[in-house]
């Protein structure tokens, strides 16, 4: 896991993360993505749990094989 020169945590996401992020979008809601690594205690910035949270962890991602539609 490399660090650059903020601090800021950077590589593959843990689900020790994923957890506290998901409770956190849950408590606070979508938006004002400057708040969501404080609020969640991650050393992440804001646009990576920003994707983390669109691409992998909200509840209305469709995943597996797409259809012939």
């Amino acid at each position: 896991m490399e660090k650059n020169c903020r601090g800021v945590r950077k590589g593959t996401w843990t689900k020790e993360e994923d957890t506290p992020l998901r409770q956190c979008i849950e408590k606070y809601g979508e938006g004002k993505w400057h708040q969501v690594p404080h609020r969640a205690g991650l050393n992440r910035c804001r646009k990576s749990c920003r994707l983390r949270w669109l691409n992998y962890l909200r509840p209305n991602i469709k995943r597996g094989r797409f259809s012939r539609d």
